[in-house]
């Protein structure tokens, strides 16, 4: 059914690929009746082409307004859905007040299960999210349909994200294909799951893996979607994602749910920027789903994105050997932080690579000498890798609708480039300008600090100019809007990379 619906995509020319036809095939399954306007709704398409989605589904006899027989029969078969708990679905899909009753249940029956995890491990960026989060995480699968008839990988699973997923597809749908695989390098986790699984009869299956080495060929572009917390540091959820392009399916609109730190402005937009070099759309951000037990490194909660895979996905990191850099939040900012016993006054410093690594720790000790496990912060510090720091300053300049003539004279595109590096106060060590026959204009200035170059279009009144320095002191943006004006160009765009970082 899976290729039928693939080629009713292509015969539509449908952009949003053919998950979307299982979307719709499942509200009519589950609604028993939906008009245009309602299915428009539910699946985010215009209504012309939730008509032409309907006449398509009435050629294979599946009905239209309402599946028949036939339609029925196709959809229970491809989702296994058999025995499925219709009025759940439509309850847990359309009943928000339900739906908050349905989790406060839920709570209450997994909880036992929850406290066996094992202890968060600090050093690695655990942080154990409460039931309500599991199960609300969980959730999301069956809104954006990736529950049922799917693969799902938990690539890191301290949450237990797989016990919450598997008992509620237990609950929907109990015979469903669906796969779940854990993938983790703390054994710890993958023990204690495996065990959950076997009493349980969950449809779980977990496996070591350190996310610093390549995607083993057996998980790769396996799965529909990725669920993952990822460490507090950009390159770690750069890793981690990177890892989650290399096993999902190489389609469109594949989902990752990804789980980070709240972070300053700026790093959320360093973090979003290579969302967007990655290929990914971000489809939502929930604040209000993610919640953790003692987290007060997150400040017991971070945001969770609704990431949508496009057709060009490029994984940050490549996939071809180990990744060696440091990645997690310990290894890259080295804190220390010096307690003094409120008792004996003794001190004892709690971080990384110290007898405790967290207050939680000593408190749980108490003091060697005393046994009091009531202390008082008295110093900390931070040391940053200096992995953190840009190497480079890059300016990606795009100019449109600019001055013909002046984008195909090299002598004052040299003198405008000279001078934009005046601007910047860099200090010019050569240049080389280059005019092509009949237009086009090619060249660079080397400065100290690094180069400005710039490629011209005269004919399309376009120039693609670069701006980039070691020399984190440089006024680059003076140079950008020199040249900018210079040009008279009716549309600019830059893009700012942190090279090196």
């Amino acid at each position: 059914m899976q290729k039928l619906l693939q080629q009713i995509t292509v015969d539509m020319q449908l952009e949003e690929h053919y998950h979307t036809l299982e979307k719709a095939l499942l509200t009519l399954y589950f609604h028993y009746n939906c008009t245009t306007k309602s299915l428009a709704y539910i699946t985010e398409l215009p209504i012309p082409i939730v008509s032409a989605m309907k006449k398509e589904f009435a050629k294979q006899g599946w009905g239209k307004h309402s599946l028949t027989k036939k339609g029925q029969l196709a959809v229970s078969q491809y989702f296994q859905l058999s025995g499925a708990n219709a009025d759940l679905y439509l309850q847990l899909t359309t009943d928000d007040a339900f739906r908050i009753e349905w989790i406060t249940k839920n709570i209450s029956e997994l909880s036992s299960i929850y406290d066996a995890r094992p202890t968060a491990d600090v050093e690695i960026d655990q942080a154990k999210c409460t039931v309500e989060t599991a199960v609300k995480r969980a959730l999301l699968a069956l809104d954006y349909t990736m529950l049922l008839n799917k693969r799902i990988l938990c690539l890191g699973d301290d949450d237990f994200i797989s016990i919450a997923l598997a008992f509620l597809i237990k609950k929907i749908a109990p015979h469903s294909a669906t796969k779940i695989v854990v993938l983790d390098i703390d054994r710890r986790v993958l023990s204690t799951i495996s065990k959950i699984a076997k009493d349980y009869e969950l449809p779980i299956k977990t496996d070591y893996y350190n996310v610093q080495e390549p995607l083993p060929e057996t998980y790769a572009a396996l799965f529909d979607c990725v669920y993952t917390d990822t460490p507090y540091t950009l390159i770690g959820a750069q890793l981690f994602l990177s890892r989650a392009i290399n096993a999902l399916k190489p389609e469109a609109m594949r989902h990752v749910f990804f789980s980070y730190a709240k972070r300053s402005y700026q790093k959320q937009w360093e973090l979003q920027q290579s969302l967007y070099a990655m290929g990914f759309v971000i489809n939502n951000i929930h604040y209000d789903i993610n919640n953790y037990e003692g987290a007060q490194i997150l400040g017991a909660t971070s945001q969770l994105f609704v990431l949508q895979t496009t057709k060009q996905m490029n994984p940050y990191i490549p996939n071809q050997r180990k990744f060696t850099r440091p990645i997690y939040t310990g290894e890259i900012e080295k804190k220390s932080v010096v307690y003094q016993c409120n008792h004996c006054k003794n001190s004892l410093t709690v971080g990384t690579g110290n007898e405790y690594t967290t207050i939680t720790q000593l408190q749980s000790s108490g003091c060697p000498n005393c046994k009091n496990n009531k202390f008082s912060q008295i110093k900390r510090t931070v040391k940053k890798s200096q992995s953190q720091h840009a190497l480079g300053h890059h300016i990606l300049l795009e100019l449109h609708d600019c001055n013909g003539a002046l984008l195909n004279d090299v002598q004052q595109i040299k003198k405008l480039m000279c001078q934009a590096a005046h601007k910047a106060k860099a200090t010019i060590v050569t240049e080389h300008f280059h005019h092509f026959s009949p237009y086009g204009v090619s060249g660079v200035v080397i400065i100290q600090e690094s180069h400005l170059t710039i490629h011209t279009w005269p004919e399309y009144g376009y120039a693609a100019i670069d701006v980039f320095t070691c020399n984190s002191k440089l006024a680059l943006q003076e140079a950008v809007q020199y040249i900018t004006e210079q040009f008279n160009a009716g549309n600019a765009t830059q893009h700012y990379v942190h090279r090196g970082k």
